[in-house]
């Protein structure tokens, strides 16, 4: 048995508010509204409204990349020659943007008291993904490694148009950053 034979299994016996949690969250209309509501809500409670424009840039950088990865790659879903709990997407599957924005979200809100929430919701949506059987588990984890390039790509664009970046993102990567700084160099 696969991995994601032991994934089904394991979640077989999912509530049916869960099934149709699922399901609502597989239109993309409603996936994006519920985010938006879920950046405002958690934005507005944890006072981290200061990051509402990188988030926003953000997510326009990964949706950018996903359509863009989604058309070169042009994979074919899981559902097309599997059975699915619901009718088969006719869009190409890799990467998940279901799961691209939902971890772009959620990696923005590392190191901040609102992270736990983004990081359940990007949880749900990637095992929602594979439940609902439109997706694989890579092509869940694609979309978790876009959402890593989109914001180290975001924080680079906002420091080259010298943006402020908000204190509460914690994004750590060395890119841009020389092993050894000039001084040493010319010494």
């Amino acid at each position: 048995m696969g991995l994601e034979g032991i994934f089904f299994s394991a979640f077989a016996m999912v509530r049916p508010s869960v099934r149709e949690a699922s399901i609502i969250l597989n239109d993309p209309f409603s996936a994006v509204a519920i985010s938006a509501l879920l950046v405002l809500a958690a934005s507005w409670l944890f006072q981290e409204q200061k990051k509402i424009p990188f988030l926003l840039s953000a997510a326009v950088i990964a949706l950018l990349l996903g359509f863009g990865f989604k058309a070169f790659l042009a994979e074919q879903r899981p559902c097309a020659t599997a059975p699915s709990k619901i009718p088969c997407p006719t869009d190409f599957s890799l990467p998940s943007m279901h799961a691209l924005l939902a971890f772009t979200l959620a990696i923005i809100a590392i190191g901040t008291r609102s992270f736990p929430i983004y990081l359940l919701y990007a949880l749900f949506i990637a095992f929602s993904r594979v439940y609902l059987g439109v997706h694989t588990i890579t092509e869940v984890a694609a979309g978790l490694a876009l959402a890593f390039l989109a914001c180290v790509l975001t924080e680079l664009m906002f420091r080259l148009k010298k943006w402020e970046v908000p204190h509460v993102v914690h994004i750590r990567h060395d890119i841009g950053k020389l092993p050894h700084s000039a001084s040493k160099l010319e010494a």
